[in-house]
């Protein structure tokens, strides 16, 4: 077989991500601490960091402070949080957020709209688009310092063109998203599923920082997951993997978006849950749908089946992909009570399981304001897909 070589271009950006990466989850280092961990020589460091200086993608910070020693202190670098911004839009069934976030996760300014899915998919997005300029206008972001946009959506992506393909309860037509951003604010844009997006942000920014390998699920308004494994994502043949909402939890079931029946989301999402209370709390479920929902004994009964049929199906999930722990994510999450009644009935499924093993995500807050600051990175300045 005839030797190709070695694509040195290819190693250099790999060496330039490894630092990124390493300056993300570690903090601020030296670079001789940084070439000791990446195994990289002293000279290579210096001058990849000297390259991102000059960028402007890393500053110095100054002396370490550490026990006085002989020889040359250590001089700090890390990532600079303001060498560009990143304007983060998460399209949800019911909202969607729009956020500019700094290199490092922290939202500058931020807005919200409703989304609505009645009107012509390009009117909406020309909708986000103005809501976006506001934005811009209002905080005093200049345009060009804008390193590029993130739009994650419910559903299946096609990554490479900006497509979304299906995004189930939103639009059921392929969205060409990232040409109709494009062409309204003229700067870069990636799409990506919203789960996806939830999984790299945990990855950057929260327990996949210290943990390879971990299944992600969201709860609310639907039901999904994301499979990460040696620290990357699980995309599967079709990138339709951990689609969990679509997994079939009763035979001959309820109609789902996705054309099949049955789905475990048609069941558990909360417009599901919201249904079945309406049956008994009439016009006032929204009152009833909030963080006092399990001190009302009919509505904790139908929340407690709906528990019970997510913990019995992720029991099964997680015998077949056995991660580290499972980072628990969405609104449901977040009502009082609901974590703790989940953990008590998948025990019924899984009586060994340690207590350490369900973690809520510390990224919980600003989730949907940040999650595309991580597709983002991952695109564009770190992996360099």
């Amino acid at each position: 077989m005839k030797y190709q070589g070695i694509n040195l271009e290819n190693v250099k950006l790999s060496n330039r991500s490894s630092i990124l990466l390493l300056l993300n989850n570690s903090g601020a280092m030296s670079r001789k601490d940084i070439a000791e961990t990446v195994g990289l020589t002293a000279a290579s460091v210096t001058l990849i960091c000297s390259e991102l200086m000059e960028e402007g993608l890393i500053v110095e910070l100054g002396e370490a402070n550490e026990e006085k020693r002989a020889g040359r202190k250590k001089i700090l670098v890390d990532i600079n949080p303001g060498y560009r911004s990143v304007l983060c839009i998460a399209i949800e069934s019911d909202v969607t957020y729009i956020a500019v976030t700094d290199m490092k996760g922290k939202v500058l300014c931020n807005t919200s709209l409703p989304t609505d899915k009645e009107i012509d998919p390009e009117e909406f997005f020309k909708n986000i688009t103005d809501e976006c300029q506001k934005l811009f206008w209002k905080n005093g972001i200049v345009k060009e310092k804008v390193l590029g946009a993130a739009v994650t959506i419910p559903g299946s992506v096609d990554r490479k063109n900006g497509v979304s393909l299906n995004s189930y309860n939103i639009w059921t037509e392929s969205i060409p998203v990232a040409s109709y951003i494009k062409k309204e604010l003229g700067i870069p844009v990636v799409v990506e599923n919203n789960l996806k997006a939830y999984a790299q942000t945990e990855i950057y920014f929260g327990l996949g920082r210290t943990v390879n390998n971990l299944f992600v699920l969201k709860w609310g308004p639907g039901v999904g997951a994301s499979i990460i494994i040696d620290g990357k994502i699980y995309q599967g043949s079709n990138k339709m993997a951990a689609e969990i909402g679509h997994m079939i939890a009763i035979k001959d079931g309820r109609d789902c978006n996705c054309k099949r029946k049955g789905c475990l989301e048609t069941y558990v999402s909360t417009k599901a849950i919201k249904q079945e209370l309406k049956s008994v709390f009439g016009k006032n479920v929204d009152s009833v749908f909030n963080s006092e929902l399990f001190d009302n004994p009919k509505a904790s009964d139908i929340i407690d089946d709906k528990i019970d049929m997510l913990a019995r199906n992720i029991r099964n999930v997680i015998t077949m992909l056995d991660p580290k722990n499972v980072v628990l994510i969405g609104y449901m999450f977040e009502i009082s009570g609901c974590v703790e009644r989940f953990i008590k009935a998948y025990k019924q499924y899984d009586p060994l399981v340690s207590d350490d093993f369900f973690v809520r995500s510390t990224l919980s807050e600003s989730i949907d304001h940040t999650e595309g600051l991580a597709v983002f990175l991952n695109e564009v300045l770190l992996t360099q897909n």
